[in-house]
């Protein structure tokens, strides 16, 4: 089963801001549900060939992702790939607006994942939820000035 989620919202600041936090590994707590420890192992925001481990919860299941960055412009877009919590690839993707910045998450699963046991309909609905109540949630940390 393939999975391929897409969500994109408006944040009212600006996209040097939103980069700042979206591709720095030390704020995914803040904004990807379900992480309970995050491992940057290349320091500074996310580049080509920065290395971070994830570990968390996503639907009842303990993982430890190896992410990695295989390409990246600035404070533009990041493309990641990751083994777990299933084989994917994850591009986040920021756009200047009048009023703010586009922001845009992509999750692409790859080859099978061990959510077998699940309808693919439910485990396309459960991805797809979980990308946009991520960035919901760091859409609400930059409006609420917290960053």
């Amino acid at each position: 089963m393939s999975v391929d989620a897409k969500a994109e919202i408006v944040i009212a600041r600006p996209r040097s801001e939103v980069a700042a936090v979206m591709f720095d590994p030390k704020f995914d707590k803040l904004w990807i549900g379900g992480l309970k420890n995050v491992f940057p192992l290349t320091s500074g925001l996310l580049k080509k060939g920065s290395k971070v481990e994830r570990v968390g919860d996503f639907l009842n299941r303990r993982y430890s992702a190896n992410v990695l960055v295989i390409d990246a412009d600035s404070d533009r877009w990041v493309q990641l790939s990751s083994n777990e919590p299933f084989e994917m690839k994850v591009r986040y993707e920021l756009e200047d607006l009048p009023d703010g910045t586009k922001v845009k998450l992509r999750v692409q699963s790859i080859g099978e994942n061990e959510y077998k046991q699940m309808p693919a309909s439910n485990f396309a609905k459960a991805v797809n939820d979980a990308v946009r109540s991520d960035l919901s949630a760091l859409k609400k940390y930059l409006e609420n000035g917290n960053a």
